[in-house]
């Protein structure tokens, strides 16, 4: 397999404190990659670093084969890396569809979102519209496209965010607890969303996620942190089988 995403010797330090220690790992074209650790391992840190949120203090990340290292935030979208956050971040007095349309903004031209809000158009919003209520279909959404995202249930709004990040036309999506807060119920329902887009729309999945038995049953590989320290690397059926990790981490699965 082609690697899509190859992260070399990454550490990462706050104030003398080191978050991450000489982390090392590769991520495959097409697959996803669960990344589990303990709070405080660093998994969101590393989640930062990728999206160029938090400057690394020593290392390399490549993703397609380009060093993204050093590329501003603002970049990392349009090379095609997109995340969701562990908090909702959409705008509750917005649609469902304006919500969506938000994730487009780094391909459009500029004025496209007061197109959108009819503030006059500079170009035609048509194409860019329908491909959000499709990408809500896919995702089960079409009954709440023109609701108010305010007060939409919680597992609803993660879809939401997948949705928005899907219209970025990502190759690689970041998930960061996307799981958290939901039912039992509503995390088999949103593991099998995560396959299902994954296949659809020819993804590459990094998913962060407490949640073990969710992961576990959708990840191709997993990669293990704990205190910032890379240690385990390998299948879901390997990890498990490794004695630390099984008693550090899986143990409490849920």
């Amino acid at each position: 397999m082609t690697t899509l995403l190859q992260v070399r010797d990454v550490g990462i330090e706050f104030g003398g404190v080191r978050a991450l220690q000489d982390v090392s790992f590769d991520v495959a074209d097409g697959i996803i990659c669960g990344l589990i650790g303990p709070n405080g391992a660093g998994k969101t840190t590393l989640f930062n670093a990728i999206s160029r949120v938090y400057q690394v203090s020593r290392g390399t990340i490549h993703f397609a084969g380009q060093d993204i290292t050093a590329l501003p935030a603002n970049r990392i979208i349009g090379l095609g890396v997109a995340r969701t956050l562990q908090n909702v971040g959409l705008f509750g007095t917005m649609s469902v569809t304006e919500n969506v349309l938000l994730g487009a903004h780094h391909r459009l031209q500029p004025g496209f979102l007061n197109a959108v809000f009819g503030k006059g158009a500079v170009i035609d919003p048509v194409a860019t519209e329908e491909e959000a209520y499709a990408i809500l279909h896919d995702l089960g959404l079409s009954g709440v496209a023109d609701h108010l995202a305010g007060g939409l249930p919680f597992g609803t709004l993660k879809r939401i965010e997948i949705a928005r990040a899907l219209i970025s036309h990502p190759r690689l999506l970041m998930l960061d607890e996307p799981a958290n807060g939901l039912s039992h119920g509503e995390v088999d329902e949103l593991s099998d969303v995560i396959l299902r887009v994954r296949q659809r729309y020819g993804l590459t999945v990094l998913l962060v996620e407490h949640h073990m038995r969710m992961l576990m049953r959708i990840s191709d590989r997993v990669v293990v942190l704990e205190n910032g320290v890379k240690i385990a690397d390998g299948t879901p059926a390997e990890v498990k089988a490794d004695p630390a990790v099984a008693a550090a981490y899986l143990g409490a699965a849920t």
